[in-house]
């Protein structure tokens, strides 16, 4: 099977075991929050973020509220998730550009998104895909780096490389499904460590030593 058939059935069969793949961060209710949970999910886990936003969105439940918050308060607030100090600074650096810029509404376009502090290619195309199926690229995070790389359909590291990989073997239409089904797979059958492989698909096509 070549590598573009390849990624197509890989994307059916996941979807098949997640048919309504959607994001696991809880506790927002506008764009804007869920922009600032994607933000602190960086290198952290959902669960770890879900602990500490309601909390935080109780205090400040928008961009105005947010962007005249204290760093001291917000750092408290968020503290147990990692690096929370650089987080917490990016955050209120954000809200401050968004309440501006946008009215406090984070915009829709992935190269305005980018130039807000600590939202990367990945974080940015999570929301986007996540909230309005945009389309604008594929994000790429641990688990969909790992799936990824076993199924051969890239031999890049880096998250933005893999990012483009992928986006030459999908159809746009289908770019907002890889990031949402390919983090529940990675997360739950195809796990880095003690995987499902009795749930695992097309186990013939996985890498050698795996």
């Amino acid at each position: 099977m070549k590598k573009k058939e390849l990624a197509i059935c890989l994307l059916d069969e996941i979807e098949k075991l997640f048919p309504e793949a959607t994001t696991e961060l809880r506790n927002w209710k506008t764009p804007f929050q869920f922009l600032i949970c994607i933000l602190l999910s960086a290198q952290t886990t959902d669960r770890q973020v879900n602990k500490v936003t309601e909390k935080l969105f109780e205090k400040y439940p928008n961009a105005k509220s947010m962007s005249k918050a204290s760093n001291k308060d917000i750092e408290h607030t968020v503290r147990g998730i990692n690096y929370f100090r650089t987080k917490s600074k990016h955050i209120i650096e954000a809200s401050k550009i968004l309440e501006k810029d946008y009215k406090g509404i984070p915009p829709k376009d992935i190269n305005e998104l980018i130039k807000l502090p600590g939202v990367g290619y990945k974080t940015a195309n999570v929301f986007l895909n996540d909230l309005y199926h945009a389309n604008q690229g594929v994000a790429v995070d641990t688990h969909v780096s790992r799936v990824a790389r076993l199924y051969g359909l890239t031999k890049n590291t880096n998250p933005t490389k893999i990012s483009h990989d992928l986006e030459k073997l999908y159809p746009k239409r289908d770019w907002y499904k890889v990031n949402s089904t390919f983090v529940l797979y990675g997360r739950y059958i195809l796990k880095a460590k003690k995987p499902d492989m009795e749930r695992v698909v097309l186990k013939e096509y996985l890498v050698s030593g795996y």
